[in-house]
């Protein structure tokens, strides 16, 4: 606790520090040519109409999970080198996006938000060799909100790893049109204790607006169950797929999941989820914009979604939030979002209801170099 909390302090220090002086750029702090500081701030308030007793939002999402508080989601710090021949990211993150998404993790790598290093295997090609703990290859939505059409994340990006700790193997054409990764991982989200597995990236950008990506994860999962003797192992196949299209004004994304899960001890139970996102984002001028999102997702096995519920899960939802960006560096959201449940998965003041309704509000800093 008391290091997750060095984490956010020093993060804030930094951002303060240095705020005034790079108002006007938010690609990183160049300690040299090559080294960059990185830090990333994001302190919110979400009120959520169900009132829960004990002030946690539902179990399905992992971020901005504190009910009527004002706390800090991602506080990350670290750096970043990018050599001709070498590159390697090392970071640090608290908030309440840590306590969640590494709370199966060991003690020592809770705070770890980036741990890789990467050799170039070609002088002629654009052919990296990457290992170590790294942000996840599924989905368009990242843990740093500003880089974000939206404030919260999707079903699709709550219901799939955030990051991974794995070795990769990347190419990029001369003509930057493709991209490709093959991975070797520790597994679904998970830096040690895991299982083998493997999975893909491919992208392809036909021109300055276009981005389609199809990516994949094939390995082997433990699920906890409510109690022990409810945990099993299963074999998981997960395809992720999302187009985007982005201009000047407006955006949009396509982002579509499905899974399917193997039972190991029994390869004849066979469960699967999918779920889909669409994602547009209009930009009135400079400082204002705007996005609105519908999703639906689909675990009737519970999977992924983790709710306990014999019939699965099976969820609608749709929001909508503002963006003003102060500086580069500074952004204040705004958001509304609502679920609709095909049965009582959420609370109205600890009585179940089908349906969840929040607002929040955010405010991110950040100064971070790619």
């Amino acid at each position: 606790m008391i290091f997750r909390h060095s984490i956010i302090a020093l993060t804030t220090i930094t951002l303060i520090v240095v705020g005034q002086t790079f108002a006007q750029n938010s690609n990183g702090i160049n300690i040299t040519p090559k080294l960059a500081l990185n830090a990333y701030l994001e302190t919110y308030y979400a009120y959520d109409f169900g009132q829960p007793e004990n002030n946690r939002r539902p179990s399905t999402l992992y971020n901005f999970t504190d009910h009527n508080s004002i706390d800090i989601n991602t506080g990350i710090i670290g750096l970043n080198y990018r050599g001709n021949k070498f590159r390697t990211s090392i970071s640090f993150v608290g908030g309440t996006y840590a306590n969640e998404n590494m709370a199966t993790e060991p003690k020592f790598f809770k705070n770890i938000y980036e741990a890789n290093f990467g050799i170039k295997l070609s002088k002629k090609h654009d052919l990296w060799f990457d290992f170590g703990i790294m942000e996840s290859n599924a989905g368009f939505e990242s843990a740093r909100s500003s880089e974000c059409y939206t404030l919260s994340r999707s079903l699709l990006a709550e219901s799939s790893p955030y990051y991974l700790n794995a070795a990769k193997l990347g190419y990029k054409t001369k003509n930057k049109k493709w991209e490709m990764e093959l991975i070797f991982s520790n597994g679904w989200q998970q830096m040690v204790n895991g299982f083998p597995s493997i999975g893909h990236t491919l992208i392809y950008k036909p021109n300055d607006y276009w981005k389609i990506n199809s990516s994949s994860f094939l390995g082997r999962v433990k699920l906890e169950g409510a109690v022990p003797i409810l945990t099993r192992e299963e074999f998981r196949i997960f395809h992720n797929f999302y187009a985007k299209y982005e201009k000047e004004k407006y955006g949009f994304i396509l982002g579509i999941d499905y899974g399917v899960d193997q039972l190991v001890e029994n390869r004849e139970d066979l469960g699967s989820w999918v779920g889909a996102a669409a994602v547009f984002r209009y930009k009135f001028n400079k400082k204002w914009a705007s996005a609105v999102r519908t999703e639906y997702f689909l675990d009737p096995s519970n999977s992924v979604t983790g709710i306990n519920n014999i019939s699965g899960f099976e969820n609608f939802g749709a929001s909508l939030n503002v963006d003003y960006q102060c500086i580069n560096s500074i952004l204040i959201r705004a958001e509304g979002r609502m679920f609709t449940g095909k049965e009582e998965y959420y609370s109205i003041n600890d009585l179940p209801s089908r349906s969840n309704f929040y607002l929040g509000i955010a405010v991110s800093f950040r100064i971070w170099k790619n």
